[in-house]
């Protein structure tokens, strides 16, 4: 309320008489000159116990005192007073100080649209029917410390000056309203305790807000506040909702080792510097549509249900080392434009990184339980083994090629090359042998290609499926020849072959000449007969091709 010089004037020891008296005190549009100091008054005294078993000694105000839009010139205390009916001092100016410490207000406080010009404490004050200070303002410290509001507290568009405002220690036992609050200086909720919902929706905190150790037993709103200083909540107990949609916190956003029990909702919350350093997320954590400026870091984290952190920019480093994901974790169209590091982690469901940008991520020592969706993913760099991924990847031909890519990048060739070769097998079990086509049946040559490769050599990457292969023809051709007597061999006394008969030969011997023809040097004096003729012929022609085969995948696997 703006000072206005023509109001009545009325004497503070006017009104100090009617309240020992016990007399009403009605009066609006006034101006009190001199202090309203009960202390000084004669008034009973009664012994009660504070909510926090401390025992105090107050005077009991029986007067029902409304002063409303009125002018207070000297100083105001009405310390340790039990005021027994309301007090109503809407719209009212206080030039000096306002004391109401360890005060009691049994039928209800009305402060709203108050202008409080110097140092206004509550501190210790016990709020038992209502407290109102809606629109009110602070132009120096409001103290609030150890505070008990056993009723709804209204503190909506309330303006608290630059130096200080304390509500630490408090103890808010109904709703609290703090809706487009303005703080302008340090605000103090240091282990406050909030046992119904509370609201901080638009407030706005021009400095730090210090809310370590704070208890949210109901739902806590901070919806579309705005935090331009740091703001702790370091060990902070939310046993219900939290909601942050649409806040921004400029400064250091700290929740080291805070406790979500319900849901966490940031959704397209700011953030510039985080730190949820061991939180538990017990509840879902939805951080989707987020923008991070700064680093974040989550290390050791606990997120017990859904992680939700789709749409997400990452502009800076990103720290989620040693963090458990019990439930699906969520990264689909996430932006991360610095590393990110999972070394540690645990996935025991679902890894969802589709749409993903990265440009650096660390997964070493990463357990995974489900699978891991890079489906048009876009990464430069990818940091973990090919055996992390293996039995959890999720089939995207594009997402194989771009990790075996990856891996050849960093000169993991082992890596890549097992990466490819799974890729392919994945792509073969996909096709299948016949497809109908306009109610034909045909035949998938592209499958039997696919097994062709990955019989002779493994799609190129694996030399020692030639060999292999390689082995088994020969002995192949050996039983084949030994079960047909399909050898003969020229005798010593140089008769040929068709005059004298064959010497016998063993299945070694089969094997051997096996070989020979295989590898292109058939012995002179051992020939095959009959039908047997094509079948060396042929096996001639694929120890060619496998030989071939064989010196172009070992190529390929070697020289790097």
């Amino acid at each position: 309320m703006a000072k206005e010089p023509h109001l009545p004037v009325i004497e503070a020891r006017e009104l100090l008489t009617r309240i020992e008296n016990g007399d009403p005190l009605i009066y609006d549009h006034v101006a009190i000159v001199g202090d309203i100091d009960i202390s000084r008054l004669d008034l009973p005294l009664i012994h009660c116990e504070r909510p926090a078993k401390e025992t105090q000694t107050a005077a009991v105000v029986a007067s029902k005192i409304q002063i409303r839009n009125s002018e207070f010139q000297g100083n105001v205390n009405f310390a340790h007073a039990r005021l027994r009916e309301g007090l109503d001092l809407c719209g009212c100016t206080f030039l000096q100080e306002a004391r109401f410490k360890g005060a009691s207000f049994s039928g209800g406080a009305g402060f709203e649209s108050c202008s409080f010009k110097r140092y206004a404490t509550f501190r210790d004050a016990n709020f038992l029917d209502s407290a109102r200070f809606q629109g009110t303002h602070f132009s120096a410290i409001a103290n609030f410390g150890n505070a008990v509001f056993d009723c709804p507290v209204h503190f909506g568009s309330a303006r608290f000056s630059k130096l200080c405002t304390n509500f630490g220690e408090a103890s808010f036992r109904d709703e609290a309203d703090f809706t487009q609050a303005k703080f302008a200086g340090t605000a103090n909720f240091r282990l406050t305790s909030f046992g119904r919902s509370v609201s901080f929706w638009k407030a706005i905190f021009l400095a730090d807000a210090n809310f370590q150790g704070a208890k949210f037993m109901g739902y806590a709103s901070f919806q579309s506040a705005e935090l331009s200083g740091n703001a702790d909540f370091r060990g902070a107990n939310f046993n219900e909702e939290l909601n942050m949609e649409f806040a921004s916190i400029q400064g250091n956003a700290i929740f080291l080792g805070s406790y979500l029990a319900k849901e966490a909702n940031f959704f397209r919350a700011e953030f510039w510097d985080v730190n949820f350093t061991g939180s538990h997320f017990q509840g879902k954590a939805s951080f989707q549509g987020s923008c991070f400026q700064e680093d974040a870091i989550f290390e050791q984290a606990v997120f017990a249900g859904e992680a939700q952190f789709s749409d997400v920019s990452f502009l800076k480093e990103v720290d989620f080392r040693s963090v458990q994901f019990c439930k699906e974790a969520f990264f689909r169209g996430t932006q991360f434009k610095g590393t990110v590091n999972f070394s540690g982690s645990n996935f025991q469901k679902n890894l969802d990184l589709a749409n993903a940008k990265i440009q650096v991520m660390r997964l070493f020592d990463v357990v995974f339980a489900g699978q891991i969706d890079l489906h048009n993913a876009n990464f430069a760099r990818l940091e973990v083994r090919w055996p992390t991924l293996c039995q959890h990847l999720a089939y995207d031909g594009a997402a194989y090629l771009s990790l075996t890519k990856n891996f050849r990048n960093q000169e993991w060739f082992e890596d890549a090359d097992d990466c490819y070769y799974h890729y392919r097998r994945m792509s073969q079990s996909s096709k299948t042998l016949v497809f109908r086509e306009k109610m034909l049946i045909k035949i998938n040559w592209s499958k039997l290609q696919d097994a062709v490769a990955w019989i002779s050599c493994g799609y190129g990457v694996r030399p020692r499926n030639t060999v292999f292969l390689s082995c088994f023809l020969i002995i192949l051709f050996a039983l084949l020849f030994w079960m047909g007597d399909g050898i003969v061999v020229e005798p010593l006394n140089g008769a040929g072959p068709s005059i004298a008969p064959p010497e016998a030969l063993n299945f070694l011997d089969n094997i051997y000449f096996s070989a020979m023809v295989f590898t292109a040097k058939t012995q002179v004096k051992w020939f095959p007969v009959g039908i047997f003729r094509y079948l060396a012929t042929v096996e001639a022609s694929l120890g060619w091709l496998l030989l071939a085969l064989f010196l172009v995948t070992l190529g390929r696997t070697m020289i790097r």
